[in-house]
Order: C-alpha cells, then structure tokens, then sequence
C-alpha cells in the first residue's frame, strides 16, 4: 500500500468498482431468449447504493481546496475531468461506432457531440462529478444544511417521477447530487464513522449482515426505488460499503480489492469499451450455456483487461490516456502530480 493512504476508502472503492463492471455486464448481456441471468439479480441489488457511494466518498476530499485558489481549483477539479471525458468519449465513439465510418467525419463528429450532450456509457459519471465541482463552487457560501435539504428534496423527486426533463444529464444531476455535497458536509461524520469501526472489527459483520438483509428485502420487494426509501438505502449502502472497506482493508486475502480501488479511475475510464467487444464475442460464440456465468466471466476478464492495459500505458506515451499532460494543466497547477477520480488524502486532485 502506498504511504498515506487510507486503507479503508481503497477496499470501498475497490468493492464499487468491482460491483459497477459485474453490473454492466450483467445489464449488457441480459437474459437472451427469455432465459435467467442471475447476475442482473445483483446488478438490481447493488444499484441502490453502488453509484451515490462513489459520489459521496469523491466529495470526501472537497473542503481541501473549495475555499482555496480558483484557478488551481479549475485545473485540478474541472479542466481535469474535462480532459478525461473528452478524451475517452472520442475514443469510444470511434471503436464502438465502426459503422459510422461510412458517414465519414460528419457521422461520427455527430455521434461525439452527441455523446457529449448525452453520454449513454459510463462516463455519464464522469460527467456528473464535472459538474458537482462546478455547481459546489458556485454555491460553496450557503448555508450546508439548506444545500443538503434542497438537494435531498431533488432526489425526492427525481424519485417520485416529478423531476423528469427528459435529459438524462439533468436527471442524474437530480438523482445524485444529494450524496455527493454529502459527501462533503458529512467528512467528519464519515471518516469519524471509520475510525470508530475500526475498533468494533467484531460488530462489523453482524452490522453488515443485518444491512445486508433489509436491504436485500426492499429490493426483493421492488420498492427500492421509490421515493424517500431510495434516499435513504442510498445512505445506508454507503456506510455499508465504508464498513466493509474498514473491515476487508484488515483482512490480508482481500488486497486485490484494495488494488482494485487504488485503481478504479483507471478501471472506470477503461473498461467499457474492452467490456462491449467480449459481450459480442461471447453472444456470438455461444460458449456459456448459463447467462449469468457468461456476464461474470466477462466481467472478471474485464477488470483484468482493464488493469492490464493501464499498466502497459503508463509505461509508453500512451500514458496520456490515464494521466493529463502538463500541456493540458494550467500552470500554477503544473507542478503538482496527478490524482485519482476518487481521491485519497495525500493525492494531488491535478
């Protein structure tokens, strides 16, 4: 583990990032021919609380330079994901769109700006903490409760079905927000939260456990996502997932978990197109008689995909794709190294 890093926001994000590509797998393979795909069984059980987990442990970090210079803040915050979106969206569209080469330029500039305005990948995430940054800048001077409050009532009725504008941009916005400023008024609460499970390893599993089961039940029941339960299973989960980050980071077989969240910007930007290519080839193939083996199989082969091609980037120029160039920082901001999408305390966020 590298120094200074927090043992137990690895191991919760490597849980997330773990859950989220089984998840898309799962959705993306689905249940052909009106066979069971057990796996969108978890992808149904993890949505409650996989994604505003990731949100409100990326607003973990935020206090540290809200307040502070706002060019530095750009760079570091804004520009930054900005690179990465714009970067990874034309490389998705060019490989996952081949038939649009027969449109030319004009087709696929189409289907980039498309993207841009509506990303139907995953990097609708990426998207999202753009502008979270930017919106919590903007309002850094109000009163945190009333933020939270108003944020929470948008979750509610994004819920409820009474915020729908028909673009999914906005609609995330309204869904998620909520857990991110969370993320950055609760800090406190969350890493005392931590600390103090830490010292009750014991308490942890039945805690867990007992989540486990109620949450499991609302899902089961399909209520999940309804108005006021999801705000709050949303919560829940999240907490869950900090204790079981607290609880797997003490455990030495779970490492590769840890790896996994110390690396889950890399796994995030890069898995969705290696992803797409063996849905194809294992629909095609017919090798998996049973749906739900297919959809882990592929998503096991993702991550390590994944992970494999960051690792043999960052020792070419192909680098550029996980790590922004200086050409492309600001430069008060130069100096600084490079950070995560879900950073650590001692991570430069540039």
């Amino acid at each position: 583990m590298s120094a200074g890093r927090i043992a137990w926001i690895d191991h919760a994000k490597g849980i997330g990032i773990i859950l989220v590509v089984m998840s898309v797998a799962a959705l993306g393979y689905g249940a052909p021919e009106g066979g069971v795909n057990w796996m969108l069984g978890l992808a149904d059980w993890a949505r409650p609380f996989v994604v505003p987990a990731f949100f409100l442990i990326a607003g973990l970090f935020l206090h540290r330079g809200l307040f502070g210079s706002a060019p530095v803040y750009f760079d570091r915050k804004i520009l930054r994901l900005a690179y990465f979106f714009a970067l990874w969206l034309a490389i998705e569209t060019v490989i996952l769109n081949a038939g649009a080469f027969s449109q030319g330029l004009p087709g696929l500039t189409r289907l980039y700006l498309n993207g841009l305005a509506a990303p139907q990948s995953p990097l609708w995430f990426i998207q999202q903490l753009f502008l979270f940054y930017i919106v919590t800048r903007a309002i850094r001077r109000q009163k945190p409760a009333r933020v939270l409050a108003a944020a929470a009532g948008l979750q509610v009725l994004a819920a409820a079905g009474l915020f729908q504008s028909g673009w999914s941009v906005l609609d995330h916005f309204a869904a998620n927000f909520v857990f991110f400023y969370a993320g950055y008024a609760g800090a406190s609460l969350a890493f005392g939260f931590a600390s103090k499970a830490v010292n009750r390893l014991r308490d942890l599993g039945w805690t867990l456990a007992v989540w486990a089961g109620v949450h499991t039940a609302f899902v089961a029941m399909g209520i999940a996502g309804l108005p006021i339960v999801s705000l709050i299973l949303g919560f829940a989960g999240t907490f869950a997932l900090i204790s079981a980050g607290v609880l797997l980071a003490r455990i030495p077989a779970a490492h590769f978990i840890g790896d996994a969240g110390r690396q889950s910007f890399a796994i995030y930007l890069g898995f969705f197109i290696p992803l797409q290519l063996l849905l194809a080839l294992v629909k095609m193939s017919g090798i998996f008689a049973d749906t739900g083996a297919a959809s882990l199989a592929i998503a096991a082969a993702t991550l390590m995909i994944a992970l494999g091609m960051h690792r043999l980037a960052m020792e070419t120029p192909l680098r550029a794709l996980y790590v922004r160039p200086r050409i492309f920082r600001l430069k008060p901001s130069q100096a600084s190294g490079r950070g995560s999408l879900l950073v650590a305390p001692t991570q430069p966020d540039a």
